[in-house]
């Protein structure tokens, strides 16, 4: 008998079995998210049910049916469940979680990737800890198995109405910042030169800001300083995250910017920025805000 996916996760007996369209799918996931070779599938498969190679290849390539035990016993193998295998093998399926930086603990969604083995520094990785799912910074030492985040949702219910002020003067950039804030809760609105912003912030305050630090109009390039310095006078706790691609160039002061940093409580990323670490600096804010 031929099972949905559905109707396969509320069955346990080893005699179940499960479509092929979907089992294939999430246990080529499942070995993907390891770094196990395509071309190894097979023999994996193979081992660890303890198969003939034969049967372990036609289990991922035609429409021979799988046992619940069997997929069980590769999900453990990796130290995963039957269920977070199946439904994580998917691309987009998102998995609840809790995003944990230093002392700030919110709730997130994400969906995650391949496993990673030297992750990138600063970057965001879901672990799975003491049977529950935690994304957190990068560490080299991280004593389990981290995987990529494909995509990150922050839910603190102080997401909720929050009103986040964008400002870069390449607007598609801001456009792109404001829409995954806007898929995380926020209200983002967004300014591509520092007279707007300004003249914005006469007539209402806002709750976070993410800041291009080195603003270009008509030719003339500015800093952000004078503005974190306006916004600070006004909100001493709100977040305020700061962004730059012109260290190297020279054309933004590293020292200004550490500066700044220490006197206006900034958050500071240099671009390229992930969205997500942007997202997850404005949620660790304002969760205490």
């Amino acid at each position: 008998m031929h099972l949905t996916a559905k109707s396969a996760m509320s069955h346990s007996t080893s005699s179940e079995l499960i479509s092929e369209s979907l089992a294939a799918q999430s246990v080529r996931a499942l070995l993907d998210r390891h770094s196990v070779p395509r071309r190894k599938h097979a023999t994996v498969v193979t081992d660890v049910l303890k198969l003939s190679y034969s049967q372990g290849h036609r289990r991922l390539t035609t429409d021979a049916t799988w046992t619940l035990e069997e997929l069980r016993a590769l999900a453990e193998h990796y130290g995963e469940s039957l269920a977070s295998m199946v439904s994580l093998g998917q691309l987009g399926e998102m998995q609840k979680g809790t995003l944990k930086i230093g002392t700030t603990i919110v709730p997130c969604r994400f969906a995650r990737g391949r496993a990673v083995h030297r992750p990138r520094a600063g970057a965001l990785v879901a672990a799975l800890i003491d049977s529950d799912w935690y994304v957190v910074p990068a560490e080299h030492n991280l004593a389990t198995q981290a995987y990529d985040i494909v995509r990150l949702v922050v839910e603190p219910s102080s997401a909720v109405s929050r009103r986040i002020a964008v400002l870069d003067d390449h607007i598609d950039t801001a456009k792109t910042v404001g829409s995954y804030l806007k898929s995380a809760g926020y209200e983002p609105a967004l300014f591509a030169d520092l007279g707007a912003i300004t003249a914005a912030l006469g007539d209402r305050d806002f709750d976070g800001y993410v800041l291009d630090w080195i603003i270009e109009k008509n030719g003339v390039k500015d800093t952000a300083r004078d503005l974190v310095k306006s916004i600070r006078s006004r909100d001493a706790h709100c977040p305020i995250v700061v962004l730059t691609g012109e260290v190297e160039t020279g054309a933004a002061d590293e020292s200004d910017i550490a500066s700044a940093m220490a006197k206006y409580r900034l958050k500071f990323f240099e671009k390229p920025a992930r969205l997500s670490i942007i997202s997850a600096a404005l949620a660790g804010s304002l969760a205490f805000a």
